[in-house]
This record gives C-alpha cells, sequence and structure tokens, in this order.
C-alpha cells in the first residue's frame, strides 16, 4: 500500500464551494486519468442524480468505453449480480450512477465492485467523536433526503421510505440504536427545526448545496466521515490495482479530490 499523502478537508470544502460557485451551483464531472507501466486507471469525480437526461452519464460512458477497464470500482456498497437493467435510462431512474455502472457492467461482462468503507466501521468511528442524534442528522441530510430531492422517491411516500432507510441501513448496515419515537420520521423533523433556528424541514424546496457547506457540527462529522472512508477507499482500490491492470473508478467529486495527491504519489514514482 503507497503512503496516504495529507488531506487538507478545509482546503477540500474551499475547492468544492469554488467549483459550485464557477458553475451555477452545478458541479461537473471531473475526469482523472493516470497510468505507470500496465496499471491505467480513469477516476471520475461526480455529483450524484439520476435524472437520464444529465449529461454527465454520457460523459463517463465516453472514458469507459476509452479505458475498455477489467473491473469497476463503486462507492456506496456492494451490488448483488443478481440485479440487472434492461436499459440505460431504467438503471439511472432506479438506482443513479451505482445502477449506471452495473449496467455498463453487464454489457461489458465485468465485475461491478464496492470500493466503500463498511458503514458500520465509518460510524463506529464516529460515533467516538459525535452523539448519535448528531450522527443521525448527518445521514439523513447527506444520504436519505437527495432520493426525494432527486425525484427517486415520491413525497407522498417519505415515512414508508424513513421506515426503510431507518431499518435496512442506519440499525442494519450502520448499527446505530434508537428507541422507537427517536425512529420516526417526525423525530427527525423536529431535529432539523433545533438544528435550523426552528425553521420547519420543506423538501420541496430544500437546497442541497447545504450539505456541500463547511458549518457546525455538520461540517465536522462530514470531514471526520470523509477522512474514514478515503483512507478505506484509497487501501481498496490499490488493493484492485494488485489485480487489474485496467480500473475505472466512480465516486463523488470530493473523495476524487481528496484522493488525488497519494494517486499523484503513486504514479509519478518511478
Amino acid at each position: 500500500m503507497p503512503k496516504i499523502e495529507h488531506i487538507d478537508y478545509a482546503a477540500i470544502d474551499s475547492q468544492v464551494q469554488e467549483i459550485l460557485q464557477n458553475n451555477n451551483g452545478n458541479f461537473p464531472v471531473i475526469v482523472y486519468e493516470k497510468s505507470k507501466g500496465p496499471k491505467h486507471i480513469i477516476y471520475i469525480g461526480e455529483r450524484h442524480g439520476n435524472d437520464p437526461d444529465d449529461k454527465r452519464f454520457d460523459t463517463i460512458k465516453k472514458y469507459f468505453l476509452q479505458l475498455k477497464p477489467s473491473v469497476i470500482l463503486n462507492e456506496g456498497g456492494q451490488q448483488a449480480d443478481s440485479i440487472h437493467y434492461k436499459t440505460r435510462d431504467e438503471a439511472i431512474t432506479k438506482n443513479g450512477i451505482q445502477g449506471y455502472l452495473k449496467f455498463l457492467a453487464d454489457q461489458s461482462n465485468i465485475k461491478l465492485l464496492n470500493a466503500d468503507c463498511p458503514d458500520s466501521l465509518e460510524i463506529a468511528s464516529l460515533l467516538r467523536l459525535h452523539e448519535s442524534k448528531a450522527i443521525l442528522y448527518f445521514l439523513v441530510i447527506q444520504r436519505f433526503i437527495p432520493r426525494f430531492i432527486s425525484g427517486r422517491h415520491n413525497l407522498k411516500d417519505i415515512n414508508y421510505e424513513y421506515d426503510k432507510f431507518m431499518n435496512s441501513y442506519l440499525k442494519s448496515r450502520c448499527k446505530l440504536v434508537f428507541s422507537d419515537s427517536e425512529s420516526k420520521w417526525s423525530f427527525f423533523e423536529n431535529l432539523y427545526e433545533q438544528n435550523n433556528e426552528h425553521k420547519k424541514l420543506d423538501l420541496e424546496n430544500f437546497d442541497l448545496s447545504q450539505t456541500e457547506n463547511d458549518q457546525g457540527e455538520f461540517g465536522d462529522i462530514l470531514r471526520h466521515s470523509m477522512q474514514i472512508r478515503d483512507f478505506a477507499i484509497l487501501n481498496n482500490i490499490f488493493k484492485y490495482l494488485q489485480t487489474h491492470d485496467k480500473v475505472f473508478i466512480v465516486f463523488g467529486a470530493r473523495h476524487l479530490l481528496a484522493q488525488r495527491p497519494t494517486f499523484n504519489n503513486f504514479f509519478n514514482l518511478k
């Protein structure tokens, strides 16, 4: 495993804000390509979404076809081999970038493999630094609410979908423990008001850019989460590079920005 370069997460926050400001609040696809001897990676940094008309998916396909990788590495957990999508649009609509990568992998008869940090490890590490309610607030804002903003789920199903998120993700995968009352969507709505000067949660007008902001404890949890995950992700990527020469990687842009110095060092070594 190569030496992991120091990551200045405050500098990453500034880079993210500058990119958003320069692109009218949109986050463009970042393409990072490096090779050394037989080893060749293309690492795509992007902002997740599930709109089939979004041109980022065409960009991802372009570089995927250019590399012709033997494996794809994704964020967010391992997808079951049994999951298949009939069309590009179905894959994107149902499961965003993960669905599209699975579609590309199936089309090319290669594996889509998870290179992310196990959720239970990430959360166990965060619990050493933050209270469970603060972590709940962070995870719902970052990993649940965007599903509704992007249109993946209908707002009328919020209670049903939150119950699934709470039980299958927060409790089962993340190993968080909450009481029955703390497990309800209404509890999170009250928690949101407490953290936002008693302003009610409005999902129809929710500003997702606040999940990128370096503010208060939310920003602290975001940086700690990134640090934990980036270390695990880098280890996983280099593990796969030992057995694969051409590796196609797609993660959120923050991860690419943070990990780029380590890859620069690795690929520039003689």
